[in-house]
């Protein structure tokens, strides 16, 4: 992050001809990680990828269009632009905003003047009035508008109003007066005499005073409670001030402190109503940036004030009032930098709190700043994966990432979804090498210039690896050097090299624990003749498992040797290519392996590798299998895992990649977690599902799939801290129980809402049993709410609508391991 203190340290090309500009700066104040400050010059300069103008500040106090020109026409994100700022500053504006979505607010009659915009009198607390200062009746109207409105308040008891102007130069309020409901010529006179001021755009608001209530007097409390968090919750911040003058709230005058202590003031002890005050808050707020961001949506390039300018911050402000005996939030104005100042403030007063607001805003502009790097970016994606991997190609549009698909079915369905589809038979995996060389003589026949190669399917793993190591790749040189190594993707995509490469690193680690900690009894099966050698072991019962498949197809539960050998010749009679069961792993061979049978709860791990550094990590609960078939049934997110058992898992999955040679990609890794600790079942070298992705977007704010792109980009992600944002929890559908939702057209209606509210993710577009009665699940119908009892009682519901639950299907039990203890 850079800090520029002129402009003339910045310098603004134009690098097309769409008339819009790059900004690159000359000079800076730079900042390290530990706070560090120091001034340096840049030469060659360096291109700026995201733009926070803090010269218009400037242009809220009274200087107008102070730094503007910097922001004018930029080919990249910028934040809070004047052209916005004009708007969110605009208290009449915000008040048709705030009305919009039913926030509680003074009533309001605005006198808008010479105004660019046409406002509508949609909305029940604000009345606007469009006036020109030509006009000789300019009081008549005046007057009859104020009239009716004064009657409005004395029939609701109101008995004072506010004047004040409207607009981005009167933030200080300097305008306002207070007057008796009975003062109708002194209102009248003041409205008229305020019109000479105002400039064009600007208004005249008349509006009722929401009079301030006094602290009560709080008896028998020893000393003020209080709490660890500070009334922070999710990505806001809730700052409070107490005002002791008489007539309207001036912030300015108050001394902020946390939102706890201040209800402690007004007698409100009791931690659930002061969680539902936050909430409604909270939420209003939310709502108030959703209309400002939808009405964003709507404007052109030149009214927003830039093709990626929008309003990353807001601070609304509230009075509390006491309505019917409880105490209730009402919505004054909404501004774009004041609230800066003010959590700064309210940071240096609660030092635990430190950066805990503005760390918010800087992680917006981060990401905001990465998906900037990588529009424009090509990225090789090798195969292009069934249904449930259509969702990558629309969010890499919406990135602008322009994707190179190479699939072997020339005829794919996502062929026109792509900016390049190229048709390449590479379906024999065992010639892998050779299809490496073919891919890259398409590339090179093409002219292509790739700047990152990636895979979202298991099978194209090993392949994916090799299309990065080739010697004149255009890709190789824009990788980083610790890029995915050959070695370490073909390791992975068999589950026992995994295991016997972890089993070999005995040796005691300095401040780890060893790797071979992590492993359990396995051993391939080749053919049956190796059935023999597991019953000397002894093992049983064991599991049993297709050694490069996924999804569980083909795993099974053994209990001795001659149900093991039976087990054995029915699986890989029915399972012998990829024909045969589409899309489980089949194309890599169908070859066994028998593992011990552990018990304990089922967990991911979701990494993302930059330079064999781990960059993050997110862990999920699975509940129990399917018995006999151990396809998954549930899931919830974030785990309910002790702090400490999160860690072991963490810490197991780095260990387990590293050791494998796993290193510049996004993984997904699956464990058991037994008393003992975590136990590795195998390695996904590609990014997780699209229930995965997903999840993790909704309650972390990190999207997997940029991430996974930024990666084979050489780009290092950005991941904040990872801060729950709720609990996602979620319930599996298999065709043999779940069938009829997608079959039966009565149902139909029912998953496309919950799919349209995101509560149901479908896997498959079809709902079928494969061969030998193997099955995948076909959805997941999932809630996110802001705890486990939530979001378990609204998801028992929905199960029950779409018939789910069922006696072979114990959804109760499926989700009896999610509770923290």
């Amino acid at each position: 992050m850079l800090l520029v203190l002129s402009s003339t340290w910045l310098s603004k090309i134009s690098k097309s001809n769409k008339g819009l500009y790059s900004l690159y700066v000359h000079k800076a104040i730079a900042f390290g990680v530990a706070g560090q400050t120091v001034f340096e010059t840049y030469a060659p300069p360096r291109r700026v990828t995201y733009f926070m103008n803090v010269f218009t500040k400037a242009h809220i106090i009274g200087q107008m269009e102070v730094g503007k020109d910097s922001e004018d026409n930029l080919d990249y994100p910028t934040s809070n632009s004047v052209n916005l700022i004009r708007l969110t500053n605009n208290i009449l504006w915000s008040r048709h905003m705030m009305s919009k979505v039913g926030l509680t607010m003074p009533e309001t009659v605005g006198f808008v003047f010479d105004a660019d915009m046409i406002y509508s009198n949609d909305v029940s607390d604000v009345r606007i009035v469009h006036v020109d200062r030509k006009k000789t009746d300019l009081k008549n109207i005046v007057s009859a508008e104020i009239s009716t409105f004064l009657q409005s308040c004395v029939q609701n008891e109101v008995t004072m109003i506010v004047v004040k102007t409207s607009g981005v130069m009167w933030r200080d309020n300097s305008s306002l007066t207070l007057f008796s409901c009975s003062d109708l010529e002194g209102i009248i006179n003041k409205v008229i005499g305020l019109f000479v001021l105002i400039s064009p755009g600007d208004a005249v608001l008349v509006e009722t005073y929401i009079e301030t209530i006094n602290s009560d007097k709080v008896t028998n409390v020893p000393r003020w409670p209080s709490t660890k968090n500070c009334a922070i919750r999710m990505r806001s911040i809730l700052i409070c001030g107490i005002y002791r003058g008489k007539g309207p709230v001036k912030d300015d005058d108050t001394i902020c402190q946390p939102l706890n202590v201040t209800l402690n003031g007004y007698g409100l002890f009791d931690e659930s109503e002061i969680e539902r005050f936050e909430k409604d808050v909270m939420e209003k707020s939310t709502h108030v940036l959703d209309s400002i961001m939808s009405y964003e949506s709507e404007l052109s390039t030149s009214e927003r004030g830039g093709i990626l300018a929008e309003t990353d911050v807001i601070g609304i402000e509230f009075v509390i009032i006491r309505r019917n005996g409880a105490l209730t939030p009402v919505g004054i104005a909404v501004d774009s930098h004041k609230c800066i100042d003010e959590c700064q403030m309210f940071e240096n007063l609660y030092p635990k709190t430190k950066g805990m607001s503005v760390g918010l805003l800087v992680e917006t502009m981060i990401l905001r700043s990465q998906k900037c790097i990588m529009v424009g970016k090509r990225v090789l994606v090798i195969g292009a994966g069934g249904f449930s991997r259509q969702f990558i190609w629309t969010a890499a549009k919406e990135m602008g990432i322009q994707v190179v698909l190479l699939d072997p079915d020339p005829n794919h369905c996502t062929k026109d979804k792509v900016d390049e589809f190229i048709h390449v038979d590479f379906s024999d995996h065992t010639q892998d090498d050779q299809h490496a060389m073919k891919i890259y003589k398409h590339i090179e026949n093409r002219q292509i210039k790739v700047n990152g190669c990636v895979t979202f399917v298991e099978d194209y793993v090993p392949l994916s690896a090799m299309c990065c190591d080739l010697p004149h790749l255009p890709v190789r040189n824009l990788m980083t050097k610790d890029r995915a190594t050959v070695k370490g993707a073909l390791t992975a995509k068999s589950k026992s090299a995994t295991l016997a490469i972890l089993r070999e690193k005995t040796a005691t680690l300095p401040n780890w624990p060893k790797t071979c900690l992590y492993t359990s009894w396995f051993s391939p099966l080749k053919s049956q003749d190796d059935i023999e050698k597991v019953k000397q072991v002894g093992m049983f019962p064991l599991i049993m498992k297709l050694e490069y498949g996924y999804c569980a197809v083909g795993t099974t539960l053994v209990r001795n040797a001659e149900e093991m050998k039976d087990r054995y010749k029915e699986i890989r009679d029915v399972l012998q290519e990829t024909k045969d069961f589409v899309g489980i792993g089949l194309g890599h061979g169908n070859t066994m392996m028998a593992m011990e049978y552990l018990v304990g709860t089922e967990h991911d791990v979701d990494v993302i590798f930059h330079e064999r550094k781990l960059v993050a990590a997110f862990v999920s609960d699975n509940g129990p299998t399917r018995d006999k078939t151990f396809t998954e049934t549930a899931a919830c997110m974030p785990s309910v895992l002790p702090y400490e058992k999160q860690r072991q898992l963490i810490v197991a999955a780095y260990q387990c990649c590293k050791a494998i040679d796993l290193s510049n990609r996004v993984f997904n890794v699956e464990f058991m977690m037994e008393q003992t600790g975590p136990k590795l079942l195998e390695i996904n070298g590609r990014m997780g599902g699209s229930d995965l992705r997903e999840w993790i977007r909704k309650v972390y704010g990190t999207d997997m799939l940029l991430s996974a792109f930024e990666v084979s980009c050489g780009v290092k992600p950005y991941v904040h801290d990872p801060i729950p944002m709720g609990q996602m929890t979620g319930i599996i559908g298999i065709p043999s129980l779940h069938g009829h939702i997608l079959k039966d057209q009565s149902y139909a209606s029912k998953w496309k809402e919950l799919e349209a509210a995101g509560n149901f993710n479908p896997f498959e577009k079809h709902a079928e049993i494969g061969a030998g009665g193997f099955e995948v699940p076909f959805a997941n119908i999932t809630v996110m709410e802001k705890d486990l009892p939530s979001a378990r009682q609204k998801l028992m519901a929905i199960a029950k609508d779409l018939n789910i639950v069922h006696p072979d299907y114990d959804v109760n039990r499926y989700l009896s391991d999610f509770h923290r203890t």
